[in-house]
C-alpha cells in the first residue's frame, strides 16, 4: 500500500519513489508485474499525474522501473545494483567544495545504468578477452558504433573509419598525424569551446586562429566547430544551417573537425544529424564521448575518419595496438547490441530536461529579468544571460563564498573582452532538492548585487 503523508516535509513524488522503491526491493512487486498507470495511481492518491509520472521516470532511469511502449511500467526482472554502505566510520565520503554543486567537476554517478552495466559485464566475463587489439580499437564494439551512429545522428560508415581514443586529445593526435600540412597552415577553432579542444593544438604544432561567427568563416583550409553549442551559450546549428555550412566546406575543399559532445540528449525531439552526413563523410572527422551521458570519468572518445584517410591511418599505426581498455569497449559493445545505452540515454533525457525545466522556473519566480534562459535545446546545462551592471566573476565568487558551485564560461574563449554575460548551470550532477536549496542561497546571496 502507498501512503501519502500531506504534512510532511517531503515532496509526494519522492514519497512515491521511496515506497516503490522499497516494494521491488523487498519483493512486495514481482520482476515483470505490472505497475498501476499513472492516471489510475493519481485518481487512487488523489495526486497529479505528472506527480505519477515523476516518480515514475526517477524508477526507470535507476533501473528499478522499465518503460514498454503501449504497455505501461513494468517491474524490472534485474534489480539495481546495491552495495551494502559501510559504517560511517569507514566509508569514503566525497565532500566537494560546494555544498550545493552546479559545476561539472565530479562525477557523482547518480544516474548511471548499474545493473545493466553489471549484467553486461559478466556477459564480457563469460567468454574472455582476446590479448591484443586492433589498432582501431575492438572491432565488436566499432561493429555495434556502425549501427548506434547511424540511428542516432544519420551517420553512414565502416567499422575502420571508428577509431576509438581516449579522449579528444588522442583523437586530435591521430588527426594531426594524418594531416600534416595543417602545421603550413591554420586550423580556425570555433567559440565558444571547450579548452582542451582549442588548445592542444599547440602542442601539435598547429597554428590555431579563433572565430565566432560559421556565416563569416576566416580563409583557411580547416575548421573545428561544435555544432550543438549547448555549452556555454545555450545555442546550436539548425538542420538547415548545418546543410548550408556543409554545403560551404565541400565547395571551397575544406576540411572540418565536428565535435559533439552533448548533442544526443536532445529536449526537441530527434538529434540533429551530424554535419559528418551532410558532408557525405568526406573532408570531416567527427568526434564524440560519453561525457554527459554515462560520465567524463570513462575516458572512451570516438573518432570518426573520412573513408579516404582510412588507409594512411592504417599504414601510420599499423604497428600500434590500440591501448583503450578493451574490457570497458566490450561492456559498452553489450550496452549497445542490447539497447541499454539508448534507453539508457532516452530516460536521462527525461530526467534532465525535468531539473532543466525546474531551474528555469525557479530562476525566473527568483530573479525575475535579471537573469533570461537562453536556449539549450540539448545536454546537462542551463545557461543565462546576466541582465546586471555584476561580472560574472564576481556573480560566481559570491556564489561559491555561499556555498554555491557554478561554471565560469570565460574559459570557452580566448581573451574574450568583455566576459561573457551568461551564468551556467550544470544540473548532471544534482537532484531537484539541492536545485531547489541551491537556488534560494543564491538569492540569498546575491540579493544585493543583482
Amino acid at each position: 500500500m502507498l501512503l501519502i503523508d500531506r504534512n510532511g516535509g517531503e515532496k509526494i513524488y519522492l514519497q512515491l519513489y521511496r515506497q516503490i522503491r522499497a516494494e521491488i526491493e523487498t519483493s512486495v512487486r514481482q520482476p515483470g508485474q505490472a505497475m498501476p498507470s499513472t492516471r489510475y495511481l493519481s485518481q487512487e492518491l488523489a495526486v497529479s499525474r505528472n506527480t505519477v509520472d515523476h516518480a515514475y521516470q526517477d524508477l526507470v532511469a535507476e533501473g528499478y522501473l522499465v518503460s514498454r511502449p503501449g504497455a505501461g511500467y513494468h517491474v524490472t526482472h534485474h534489480l539495481p545494483f546495491v552495495v551494502e554502505e559501510k559504517p560511517a566510520t569507514q566509508r569514503s565520503v566525497h565532500r566537494g567544495a560546494f555544498q550545493y554543486d552546479f559545476t561539472e567537476n565530479f562525477d557523482y554517478l547518480r544516474l548511471f545504468p548499474k545493473q545493466a552495466w553489471l549484467s553486461a559485464e559478466e556477459r564480457v566475463m563469460s567468454h574472455g578477452i582476446e590479448h591484443i587489439q586492433p589498432v582501431n580499437g575492438d572491432l565488436e564494439y566499432r561493429q555495434q558504433l556502425v549501427t548506434y551512429l547511424n540511428r542516432l545522428k544519420n551517420i553512414d560508415v565502416t567499422p575502420e573509419q571508428i577509431v576509438i581514443t581516449s579522449g579528444f586529445n588522442e583523437a586530435a593526435s591521430i588527426i594531426a598525424r594524418l594531416m600534416p600540412e595543417w602545421r603550413k597552415t591554420t586550423l580556425a577553432v570555433a567559440e565558444p569551446v571547450a579548452p582542451n579542444a582549442r588548445d592542444v593544438w599547440t602542442s601539435l604544432n598547429i597554428p590555431t586562429m579563433p572565430f565566432r561567427d560559421w556565416q563569416r568563416l576566416p580563409k583557411t583550409a580547416a575548421y573545428l566547430l561544435a555544432p550543438t553549442h549547448n555549452f556555454p551559450s545555450g545555442e546550436g546549428l539548425s538542420m538547415a544551417q548545418r546543410q548550408e555550412l556543409a554545403h560551404k566546406l565541400l565547395a571551397d575543399d575544406c576540411y572540418l573537425i565536428e565535435l559533439d559532445t552533448d548533442g544526443s540528449l536532445s529536449y526537441s525531439g530527434q538529434a540533429a544529424p551530424a554535419i559528418f552526413h551532410e558532408m557525405g563523410g568526406q573532408n570531416c572527422f567527427y568526434y564524440t564521448n560519453y561525457d554527459e551521458t554515462l560520465g567524463s570519468s570513462l575516458c572512451l572518445g570516438v573518432l570518426v575518419l573520412p573513408e579516404a584517410l582510412v588507409a594512411s591511418f592504417q599504414t601510420t599505426y599499423r604497428h600500434l595496438p590500440n591501448r583503450n581498455s578493451q574490457w570497458q569497449q566490450q561492456i559498452l559493445s553489450q550496452l549497445i547490441a542490447n539497447d541499454d545505452l539508448e534507453r539508457f540515454i532516452r530516460q536521462l533525457t527525461i530526467v534532465y530536461n525535468n531539473r532543466r525545466q525546474l531551474i528555469n522556473s525557479l530562476v525566473a519566480e527568483t530573479f525575475g529579468d535579471k537573469l533570461t534562459p537562453m536556449g539549450a535545446a540539448a545536454g546537462s546545462f542551463a545557461v543565462f544571460h546576466v541582465n546586471s551592471d555584476a561580472t560574472v566573476d564576481h556573480l560566481i565568487d559570491v556564489a561559491g563564498q555561499a556555498g554555491v558551485g557554478l561554471v565560469n564560461p570565460d574559459r570557452c574563449w580566448r581573451n574574450r573582452k568583455p566576459a561573457y554575460k551568461s551564468i551556467v548551470f550544470s544540473f548532471r550532477q544534482t537532484d531537484d532538492d539541492h536545485i531547489i536549496a541551491g537556488i534560494k542561497v543564491l538569492a540569498q546571496a546575491w540579493s544585493a548585487i543583482l
